[in-house]
C-alpha cells in the first residue's frame, strides 16, 4: 500500500522525518532496515488483522505469519510483544463475506467497511479506553539461514509471549474476562 496508493503515498512521506518513517511492510523494506540495524515497528497481522476485526472480541492473526521471524532471525534481532487493549471496542465492522475478505487481504487489499464514532464514522468511537502493553523482549540467535525449524521454534516462543502478555495485563487494563484468539 505505501508505494501502489497515491493518496497514503502522500501521507507517509508528509509524514516522513530523520527520525521516523512509514514505509511498506514487504520484505526489501524489512531487509533494508533490519540490515541498517534500526527500530522496526509493525503489525504482524496487516490486512488480514483489520479484516477478522470485531468490535469486542480480542482477534489478532499470527498463526500463518512467520516471515518477520525468519527476519529477526537472519539479522539478530529482539521482538518485543504487544498488545492493545480496547481497540476491538473503537469502531463496528462489517463482518460478512470473510472468506472472500481474507482472500483480498491475502493480496494486500484491505477488505473493510467499519464504522466509529457517529458524528465522524471514520474516527473511533470515543468512549473507547486504549491501553498498549509491550512485553520484555525476546533476544533471537543470529541465524544468517534459518530453517523451517527454527522459524517455528522461535515462532512457538513469540506467541506464546503474546498470549503471556494478554492474560497477564487484561485485568489491570480493564478487560479481567477478555480471551485472545489468535489465528
Amino acid at each position: 500500500l505505501r508505494h501502489k496508493n497515491p493518496g497514503f503515498q502522500l501521507m507517509a512521506e508528509a509524514y516522513e522525518a530523520e527520525d521516523r518513517a512509514i514505509e511498506a511492510c514487504d520484505a526489501p523494506g524489512f531487509k533494508k532496515h533490519m540490515a541498517s540495524g534500526v527500530n522496526v515497528a509493525f503489525n504482524p497481522g496487516g490486512f488480514m488483522d483489520a479484516t477478522v476485526f470485531k468490535h469486542g472480541k480480542d482477534v489478532c492473526v499470527l498463526k500463518s505469519k512467520k516471515g518477520f521471524i525468519k527476519y529477526c532471525l537472519q539479522f539478530g534481532y529482539r521482538a518485543h510483544p504487544v498488545y492493545t487493549f480496547g481497540e476491538c471496542e473503537t469502531y463496528y465492522t462489517f463482518t460478512g463475506l470473510k472468506k472472500l475478505r481474507m482472500k483480498l487481504a491475502g493480496n494486500n487489499v484491505p477488505a473493510v467497511a467499519f464504522f466509529g464514532w457517529p458524528l465522524l464514522p471514520f474516527l473511533p468511537r470515543p468512549q473507547s479506553k486504549i491501553l498498549t502493553y509491550v512485553g520484555p523482549g525476546i533476544d533471537m540467535p543470529q541465524i544468517d539461514s534459518p530453517s523451517q525449524e527454527d522459524v517455528e521454534c522461535w515462532h512457538k516462543v513469540y506467541a506464546e509471549a503474546l498470549q503471556k502478555l494478554f492474560d497477564e495485563n487484561k485485568a489491570e487494563a480493564g478487560y479481567p474476562n477478555a480471551k485472545l484468539e489468535i489465528l
